[in-house]
């Protein structure tokens, strides 16, 4: 069985698939939070000034982890917090099973406070993307630029809900490849090479030494079933802001054309790009999302020095 907590062994690789010479360093922080639990954040910080603030926080989605957004944080090569969301990755499970944004938007916040995030850049996917509008509504003084991946609060509800109960039925696993097997089945990716370091990331030993998630989902007790919100609730949070706004979505991921049409009608100010990909952008085009978002915050002057392409160092 493979070392599952050696977290950071593959990131020299992903420097050299992203052309960067000189990356970032990794290292893993948990923070204690008000509220009794611990949030766990990579911070990304550049080894020839760590000191520097973090410039951008990313946010990862239902089911995943903060490493989900490795490759783009190497590559967009400015320092940074990637946090786990609570019931996620290394994050403490809440007692309630509530994951709505309303209800870990303050301890995620709280971790912001203590990791001495400054205001800058948030980057959210999926889940984290409704969580990152409501972080941006609840303290509009942290956020100079919100980022969604490939989210709108248009979703269908009824898929979000689909999606959180198939995480809390899923069985354990043998292995490694029978994850992957099972993700390219479910049609969450092709590539195994991803889909591997994403199993690696996402589960740990059980008791019975088979594989299970780290997230909190499939681990209720019976009976019991975990909240994720209302996604449509984001409307009012992204329609208020005043800041610069961009969407990146994946051409065969959740947001449909149709939703693109509505969401550019009621956020006309708004950036939209596609790029190919599934659901997961940053696991799947995690360069192009980078180069969007490098573009896209130079184009706003969010970043001070920031290329307009993803840093090539």
């Amino acid at each position: 069985m493979p070392d599952l907590d050696d977290e950071f062994r593959d990131l020299p690789d992903l420097a050299r698939a992203s052309g960067v010479t000189e990356p970032l360093r990794a290292s893993r922080q948990a923070i204690r939070t008000p509220d009794g639990g611990d949030v766990s954040a990579i911070r990304w910080q550049d080894p020839a000034d760590p000191g520097l603030e973090a410039r951008v926080t990313y946010l990862h989605g239902l089911g995943i982890d903060a490493h989900s957004f490795d490759q783009t944080a190497i590559a967009v090569g400015q320092p940074a917090v990637a946090l786990d969301l609570p019931g996620h990755g290394r994050s403490s499970w809440r007692d309630d099973a509530d994951y709505a944004a309303s209800a870990t938007a303050p301890a995620v916040l709280a971790a912001l406070d203590a990791l001495a995030v400054p205001p800058g850049i948030v980057v959210g996917h999926s889940l984290g993307a409704i969580l990152a509008a409501r972080l941006a509504a609840t303290a509009p003084e942290r956020v100079t630029g919100l980022v969604l991946v490939d989210m709108s609060p248009d979703f269908a509800q009824r898929a979000v809900d689909r999606i959180a109960r198939a995480l809390e039925t899923e069985a354990p696993f043998t292995s490694l490849d029978e994850v992957v097997e099972r993700a390219i089945e479910a049609r969450v990716g092709d590539d195994r090479e991803v889909l591997l370091r994403e199993a690696r990331h996402t589960t740990r030993l059980g008791e019975d030494g088979r594989l299970v998630r780290r997230h909190h989902f499939p681990h209720l007790p019976a009976g019991r079933t975990a909240s994720v919100g209302r996604f449509a609730d984001a409307w009012p949070d992204l329609e208020a802001l005043d800041v610069p706004l961009l969407l990146v979505r994946g051409d065969r991921g959740y947001v449909s054309p149709k939703l693109v049409t509505t969401f550019g009608e009621r956020l006309p100010r708004a950036t939209v790009v596609t790029v190919e990909a599934r659901h997961a952008v940053q696991t799947q085009a995690p360069l192009e999302l980078a180069r969007a978002i490098t573009e896209w915050a130079a184009g706003n002057g969010l970043l001070h020095g920031i290329e307009e392409t993803p840093v090539r160092r």
